[in-house]
């Protein structure tokens, strides 16, 4: 990171770094409580507009939890491939599924630690605790993320102690070099302090939640307090703070995975030039395309049940029978093995394995050889996890034109 990559006022900002004669770290300004943007962009006011838009559709549903926790798996996926894991969707719910490990990529356990995490702290926002956003929430995650990951070099759970860089392998070919390790928690309290944002009587308008999200991920992403697994920290702040504004979850990952470059393009010219519009404007985007997202994929989901319901009643079998209650349960476990459905639904293993076995007879879960444990698959609902923007508005499309005829 040269000098001259920085505008003027963050040229004052810099710190000689111990132990690199001639590096630079920036110590960065205080989260920003107002941002000097030029109006409202289109795109902030189109983000808001999606956004109330799932709001909506998940208090329609009749059990969102089973829609959102298939949603969390696919975020985790992306969110880790983003960092360069080779996990996909099938791999993470099979190793949830069994277990094992076994023939699959060896990054899967990073993967589920990202699952746990995430889990761990929506559990943490929505016990009503409006003030749960804090420093120690975040190491909590950090803890999830990096345990037992064999290739991490720091402590889970603990903000480093030595300078890190983002890009290049040297730190004078970095591409930014954020705050020293003595500087991170100063840098921490300032950012938790806008976590707990609460507009001030003599407050010049509202900072919305979708400008609040743009603006701590840069600054998180700013401060990198962590010596590995910040992206992901980063992005885990997206779900919590809309769940504490009692907001769905939008799960961006896929948006930033599929515009990386200009991703980290964006952020980049934040942290050097302080280029904020062109940051709000492009994060505003992914929040409108990620919860159009996230509602064609839920209708898609549902579909999906109601035509299994449907099916499965025409069997006759009585309404509380092991079968009748397995098509909810393969939406939010579409990888599932006959001890896990046992579990579950609280009946018997032969029950579990009969029902099973009638639902492969229908078409509906084939069985899968891939681990010695022996688990069943609903390959639909992993399609549709795996389906870019374009064909589940494809889909949709069909969706709608089949209720015209």
């Amino acid at each position: 990171m040269k000098k001259s990559d920085l505008c003027a006022s963050r040229q004052k900002l810099l710190v000689p770094v111990d132990g690199f004669s001639g590096a630079f770290a920036l110590i960065p300004p205080l989260t920003p409580r107002k941002m000097p943007i030029a109006g409202i962009p289109n795109e902030l006011i189109h983000a808001h507009e999606a956004l109330s838009n799932l709001k909506m559709l998940t208090h329609q549903l009749p059990n969102p939890d089973i829609v959102m926790r298939t949603l969390d798996r696919r975020e985790a996926v992306l969110s880790s491939q983003i960092e360069g894991t080779h996990s996909d969707v099938n791999d993470l719910l099979i190793y949830e599924a069994t277990g094992s490990d076994e023939g699959l990529p060896k990054d899967v356990l990073v993967t589920l630690n990202y699952v746990k995490a995430l889990d761990y702290g929506l559990k943490r926002i929505r016990n009503g605790n409006s003030n749960a956003l804090t420093n120690e929430l975040l190491l909590a995650l950090h803890a999830h993320l990096m345990a037992g990951v064999k290739d991490f070099k720091g402590t889970p759970g603990e903000f480093r102690k030595k300078q890190n860089w983002i890009g290049g392998f040297k730190i004078y070919e970095a591409r930014f070099v954020p705050p020293p390790p003595c500087k991170v928690q100063y840098c921490m309290n300032d950012l938790e302090l806008f976590l707990h944002y609460e507009p001030d009587e003599e407050d010049y308008g509202v900072i919305s939640i979708v400008l609040r999200m743009a603006i701590a991920h840069a600054q998180f992403e700013t401060i990198h307090p962590f010596i590995d697994g910040n992206g992901r920290v980063g992005r885990l702040l997206f779900p919590l703070m809309l769940a504490k504004e009692d907001y769905p979850p939008v799960y961006l990952a896929g948006f930033l995975k599929s515009n990386q470059k200009d991703y980290y393009d964006a952020l980049a010219n934040v942290q050097l030039q302080e280029k904020w519009q062109d940051w709000i404007v492009f994060f505003a985007e992914g929040v409108k395309v990620a919860s159009h997202d996230s509602i064609m994929t839920a209708k898609g989901l549902l579909s999906i049940l109601k035509r299994w319901q449907i099916a499965v009643n025409d069997l006759g079998q009585r309404s509380d029978s092991a079968i009748n209650k397995l098509p909810e349960l393969l939406i939010a476990n579409p990888v599932v093995s006959v001890n896990q459905v046992k579990d579950r639904l609280g009946i018997s293993f032969p029950a579990a394995n009969t029902a099973l076995n009638k639902l492969k007879q229908m078409g509906i879960v084939e069985q899968s050889d891939r681990q010695r444990n022996r688990i069943f698959v609903a390959l639909e609902v992993i399609k549709l996890l795996n389906s870019s923007p374009a064909d589940l508005q494809n889909e949709d499309r069909k969706d709608e034109r089949s209720t015209l005829f």
